[in-house]
């Protein structure tokens, strides 16, 4: 184990940043702090929110939150780099009180466009396409005069078109929508991604049964990462980041960016990759309105379904693409469980030897149970009569597969309660850890993930282990 410890910090974040000052922002920013790390470029952003103000409505863009709840909130549009830097130009709010009859505020790359008057910068695109990123759409109503924005990821509202001058690109995001799954059945199962959270595994349901805790975005079934950055511990996670309290609504809170999804039904198999945000984003200036984006990275999955004709087994293959790293901790994956799950055991394929595993405390990132399988094999998390589990096997890095080490945590009890939901905090949680340096560009790591009984599962990680499964 590294000196990160790999403590995850998968709770609600319940303390709150201080809102904003209502003052408006100085029209042109800072420049953003010069930076050369590990892990390269992590980007600032501003969470851009449309809002509507007055009968009319003027549809208003702003990144600041004591302005956003004064007015009907349409959501998050786009998260918007928050500094000037190489490669970016400002994006500004203007406003001219009678244009068409009624007040208008306009998103532009001019200050003063058409004699409206300038507020300030809501941040600083790219003047090109990055990983994840779309044109920043403004678009004006024919039937009122008003101007407004979109994201690309919602339909054009009655009357408004989009203009064609450019805008720069900024990553879209999905308003107040909390979920918008792409979901993909074979082998008994059924699995759903979502969209809002860079693509990460939702829902996993087998026999009527849905196996995912989704308190958080640091939950779900999903990888993620952690190195030294500055000598502080970055964490790029595909799902988004701390400021994901369910009690909230949608658009208060962070996930990951959508770089790709794909669907193929042929080959039972669903392909999503996210650019990553840190799950701690105030550990690099960031916080609670500011995401921090790791712009070099795309991290996701390749899941096939129904792997050999086995059922409720699937290949999940961890991809990440990077620059090169120094020992980083890959998580290939991590899933947590509903606590309906909460017996924990070890299956060496090798030997065929189950061992159940008690002797790990409760409610705790620094209590677990590590174990390697000195082969082939994994850890299962059953209920309580074992007729149900989800485990996920592998082969040790000594025989060519991804495994490192695995992990079990039991987050039941004390402080977590014993809630069995899917939103409530108490889970189980697996994870399956590669160590050591990678180079730049993409590096697959193979894990497999079943559910069915226990004995099912020795079963399945039996014929996996004679298959040379790896």
């Amino acid at each position: 184990m590294n000196s990160f410890g790999f403590r995850r910090r998968r709770r609600v974040a319940l303390a709150l940043v201080p809102a904003l000052a209502g003052t408006l922002l100085a029209a042109l920013g800072p420049a953003a702090p010069a930076r050369a790390a590990e892990g390269g470029d992590l980007v600032i952003a501003n969470v851009l929110w449309r809002v509507a103000v007055g009968s009319r409505p003027d549809l208003m863009t702003t990144n600041n939150p004591a302005e956003r709840d004064q007015f009907p909130v349409d959501g998050q549009t786009h998260y918007v780099p928050k500094y000037a830097g190489s490669g970016r130009s400002a994006l500004y709010r203007l406003h001219n009180p009678n244009w068409n009859g009624g007040s208008d505020h306009m998103d532009s790359r001019t200050a003063g466009e058409a004699g409206f008057g300038t507020e300030y910068a809501l941040g600083y695109p790219y003047t090109s396409q990055a990983a994840g990123t779309q044109p920043y759409l403004r678009t004006f109503n024919g039937c009122t005069g008003d101007h407004g924005t979109r994201s690309q990821n919602e339909g054009p509202k009655s009357c408004y078109g989009d203009e064609s001058a450019s805008y720069g690109y900024a990553w879209p995001r999905y308003l107040n929508t909390a979920t918008s799954l792409a979901s993909l059945s074979a082998g008994g199962v059924t699995i759903s991604s979502n969209r809002v959270t860079g693509g990460a595994l939702w829902n996993w349901t087998h026999n009527g049964t849905q196996y995912i805790n989704n308190l958080d975005y640091g939950r779900q079934l999903q990888s993620s990462l952690f190195f030294s950055r500055d000598g502080v511990t970055a964490n790029p996670t595909e799902a988004g980041d701390t400021w994901s309290n369910p009690a909230w609504p949608a658009y208060r809170r962070h996930g990951s960016p959508l770089l790709a999804l794909n669907t193929d039904t042929a080959s039972k198999t669903q392909s999503t990759r996210s650019v990553p945000i840190d799950f701690v984003p105030q550990n690099f200036g960031g916080g609670e309105q500011n995401p921090a984006i790791y712009r070099d990275f795309q991290l996701g999955k390749d899941i096939t379904l129904d792997w050999g004709g086995l059922g409720p087994v699937a290949r999940y293959q961890t991809v990440l693409n990077s620059p090169a790293l120094t020992y980083p901790g890959i998580e290939v994956p991590t899933a947590y469980l509903r606590a309906e799950f909460n017996r924990y055991f070890t299956y060496d394929a090798v030997s065929q030897t189950l061992t159940e595993r008690t002797n790990f405390g409760q409610c705790s990132d620094a209590s677990y149970f590590s174990w390697t399988p000195p082969n082939r094999g994994g850890v299962i998390i059953a209920n309580a009569d074992l007729t149900k589990a989800m485990a996920v096997y592998g082969a040790n890095t000594s025989q060519g597969g991804s495994v490192s080490e695995m992990r079990m945590y039991k987050f039941i009890g004390g402080g977590c309660g014993t809630g069995t939901g899917e939103f409530d905090i108490a889970s189980s949680k697996f994870t399956v850890l590669r160590h050591g340096n990678v180079g730049a560009g993409e590096k697959r790591f193979n894990s497999w993930v079943m559910t069915g009984s226990v004995g099912q599962i020795q079963g399945w990680m039996n014929t996996l282990r004679s298959w040379g499964a790896a």
